[in-house]
């Protein structure tokens, strides 16, 4: 098959003669599989195909002239021939380089859009995470019509000034009231339902984490703090066992330090001390007779002098009673008066009506102090402000005088002649509780530091029963109350004809209560605490017996009608 060639139109014999044709050099060869152009206005009609299509020519090409060869030659001619025609086309269609016209650009093809960019459309532009179609992420849009996570957006909003408040793309006017949730036909978003409600649940866990984990340091600094205390605990105790130790090898006895007469006329009746200027105040007769009464005298306790007289009530005291915060002392008299002692002057009296038996210094509250006297009736008083009683403790079932006042944290302690009371203030009420204690009554007493009080009852009236000092234990309750328990009692004296005072009385590892006994005419210290029980002669009878501790001495102070008499505990070795 013969290669195709390019022919001139043929020319119509009855037309006017055309003019001479302008012979051109041909563009291509003449066995060039492609067509020949006369003019390069043709060129304009040639399509323009792109780089698949240009492809797809020269395999064509590349095909036709494999079947221009005889089928008679034989293969080696055929090959070469082949082998000719693979050379040649590239010649065909790069050799001409310079003489073929360049191709035009292809046409413009639409641009389509990566799957990353459309993901970039469904993200906020605040946080470009993915939005939502519920939570605090979900889709919301300004009233410019922008879109963003609304947790994001309200973030952006509140941070900035009130007066500057713009859209965060386009920077126009917004506020929060101009959100607007975006509820779509088909919204292209993460479904966050259960991813929200998960966060939910991790937040709570989180929370509940912290807490646990609060409580768990709490409760590590409460073990280190109590693992302390327990250390401590254990090193006072091993260091009190061996002090006990120490102590059980030794024990105590009184020796008489000084005995003082305070008053030859007599008229001493009972005594307190001043642990500040370590002097012991005792009531007694006045011996100047132009101001005949009763007063105090003040005794030294360092070198046992006798000092200064103050005059105070015009009949006899009753009762006395120190307050150490305030460094004032208070006396009652059968004058029904009560007098308050600023450092040796008599600052203020309070008139109660009726004859003072005793008296007493609240223990929680320092201004104020409680007078009793007879018909069983004990007045409330602010010493800054005397002219008005803060309130009445009266008792209607014993109407006998109140012999003893005692202030504990519990409640106040009254003894009268019958009857034993501890009072505990109410919702502005007094309540009364009767302890379990039974009998005629002298006195009453209060341990602070062992929380004890001493009561000592009369001998019975038939002379069957003696004296008794019986020691009670005050605690707390299961239900706040207080449980007043009988601990110890002590037998006494057979005969009491006069109201002697008892008290407690310590040493260093012992202790005891101290009280007279007439019958036998000695003060007798009764053990407690597995001490050993001791009896000092007193030929007169102790109307009162103070304890005090001074230099590192115990000393205990005895006070009859007219004398006082110092003993001092002294160690002995078993």
């Amino acid at each position: 098959m013969d290669a195709p060639t390019m022919s001139s139109p043929p020319i119509d014999d009855t037309g006017p003669p055309s003019p001479e044709p302008v012979t051109r050099p041909p563009s291509q060869p003449s066995d060039s599989p492609w067509p020949l152009y006369e003019d390069d206005e043709d060129a304009a009609f040639v399509p323009q195909n792109n780089a698949r299509d240009f492809n797809a020519i020269i395999t064509r090409a590349r095909h036709n002239v494999q079947h221009t060869v005889e089928p008679s030659e034989d293969s080696n001619t055929a090959s070469s021939v082949s082998e000719e025609s693979n050379h040649s086309l590239p010649a065909i269609a790069w050799n001409n380089n310079d003489q073929v016209e360049p191709e035009e650009p292809p046409a413009k093809v639409r641009k389509v859009h990566s799957p990353q960019e459309e993901i970039d459309g469904e993200t906020c532009p605040i946080c470009l995470d993915i939005w939502g179609n519920s939570g605090a992420h979900r889709l919301v849009a300004l009233k410019c019509g922008h879109l963003f996570g609304s947790e994001c957006v309200e973030r952006w909003l509140k941070a900035q000034p009130a007066k500057d408040k713009t859209c965060p793309t386009c920077k126009s006017k917004a506020s929060l009231k101009d959100l607007r949730f975006i509820y779509a036909r088909k919204l292209i978003a993460a479904d966050t339902t259960e991813i929200t409600s998960l966060q939910k649940q991790v937040e709570i866990l989180q929370t509940e984490k912290n807490r646990t984990e609060l409580e768990l340091q709490k409760t590590k600094i409460a073990h280190r703090a109590c693992a302390a205390e327990l250390e401590t605990l254990k090193n006072s105790l091993l260091k009190s066992q061996t002090m006990k130790e120490l102590i059980s090898k030794r024990t105590w006895r009184y020796a008489l330090e000084k005995n003082l007469e305070v008053c030859k006329d007599g008229g001493c009746r009972v005594l307190t001390y001043n642990c500040r200027t370590y002097e012991l105040y005792v009531s007694q007769k006045s011996v100047n007779y132009l101001f005949p009464g009763y007063g105090i005298r003040k005794v030294n306790c360092i070198d046992y002098s006798l000092g200064q007289f103050v005059h105070l009530h015009p009949k006899p005291i009753r009762d006395m009673a120190y307050s150490q915060p305030r460094d004032l002392l208070l006396s009652v008299g059968l004058d029904s008066t009560a007098r308050i002692v600023d450092r040796g002057i008599l600052s203020a009296t309070v008139n109660t009506g009726f004859p003072l038996w005793s008296c007493a210094w609240d223990c929680s509250n320092t201004s104020e102090f409680y007078v009793g006297g007879v018909g069983g009736i004990v007045n409330v008083y602010d010493f800054r402000n005397l002219s008005a009683c803060l309130g009445t403790i009266a008792c209607n079932r014993d109407m006998s005088p109140v012999v003893s006042l005692c202030s504990t944290p519990y409640g106040l302690l009254s003894c009268q002649l019958n009857k034993c009371w501890l009072c505990v203030p109410q919702d502005g009420i007094w309540k009364q509780k009767p302890m379990p204690v039974e009998g005629s009554f002298m006195s009453m007493s209060y341990d602070n530091e062992t929380q004890r009080a001493l009561v000592s009852v009369r001998p019975s009236a038939s002379g069957s029963e003696r004296s008794k000092l019986v020691v009670c234990k005050f605690s707390e309750g299961l239900t706040d109350k207080v449980m007043i328990d009988v601990e110890e009692t002590f037998s006494g004296s057979a005969r009491a004809s006069l109201m002697s005072r008892s008290t407690f009385c310590k040493a260093p590892g012992a202790s005891w209560v101290a009280a007279h006994s007439e019958s036998d005419s000695a003060l007798f210290l009764h053990g407690l605490d597995g001490a050993r029980t001791m009896s000092l002669p007193a030929a007169e009878p102790a109307l009162d017996v103070c304890s005090l501790y001074l230099n590192g001495n115990s000393i205990l102070a005895a006070l009859s009608e007219s004398r006082l008499r110092m003993y001092r505990a002294v160690q002995t070795s078993v």
